[in-house]
């Protein structure tokens, strides 16, 4: 008999997303998962165009339907738009 070992897989992407938010410490982003949670829960402004295509497509790499990093760039793209983070949308 073979044991099964539970193992939760986490999607990351290369680099975190850092977020200036009302909490001292600010909030560390560092997937799509983490981001739906964000955008679904904590999102802290009017839900724009740019918030609905990063849930998009944060839903979408989730679900393995594109590259985990397409979702962090729409991600980002959102954040700068509704001023929760600072610097280029490269970033």
């Amino acid at each position: 008999m073979h044991n099964v070992i539970d193992v939760e897989f986490k999607m990351l992407w290369t680099a975190p997303v850092y977020l200036a938010t009302s909490s001292r410490d600010g909030c560390l982003i560092q997937g799509p998962e983490d981001a739906i949670h964000f955008l679904s829960r904590r999102w802290p402004c009017e839900r724009s165009s740019s918030y609905a295509r990063a849930t998009e497509k944060c839903v979408a790499a989730v679900s393995h339907k594109i590259p985990v990093e397409a979702s962090r760039a729409a991600f980002v793209i959102a954040c700068l738009d509704a001023h929760l983070m600072t610097g280029s949308r490269s970033s």
